[in-house]
């Protein structure tokens, strides 16, 4: 009698391992959601939408305030202020407020802390940057 009770508590704890086991993965493939701020007073915000697919991510842009043109969108090294000029990974341009492109690279690469993502004014003006946020959870 002892022998099945002790068989029926490990079969329980088994269960319950696994069952929060399936919770976990199922919280870490929830998509991260990345505010951008306005900068230079563009009034351009929006969210990135980072969504892990095995060892890619998908990245969703969604903007307001934008001027409709195509704008590009990049992840760079650095801060918002300061971030190295060549763009580590080029997303799709954003146009009419939105861009979708998947990156060959894990989110978790992505949401490290040390990249940033900064949407900017148009194709002409790449220069000014009007949307940017620290690549990382908040």
């Amino acid at each position: 009698m002892q022998l099945l009770l002790r068989r029926a508590r490990i079969a329980a704890l088994v269960l319950a391992c696994v069952g929060m086991s399936a919770a976990t993965a199922r919280a870490a493939d929830a998509p991260v959601r990345i505010p951008l701020d306005a900068m230079g007073g563009s009034g351009e915000t929006g969210v990135a939408i980072l969504t892990a697919q095995g060892a890619k991510t998908m990245v969703e842009l969604q903007m307001k305030g934008g001027s409709g043109d195509p704008q590009p969108a990049h992840f760079h090294n650095g801060t918002c202020d300061k971030y190295t000029p060549r763009p580590l990974y080029p997303l799709r341009s954003v146009v009419k407020g939105t861009s979708t492109t998947t990156l060959d690279v894990p989110i978790e690469k992505l949401i490290a802390g040390d990249l940033v993502i900064n949407v900017h004014k148009s194709l002409d003006d790449i220069a000014t940057v009007n949307s940017c946020a620290i690549a990382k959870p908040r």
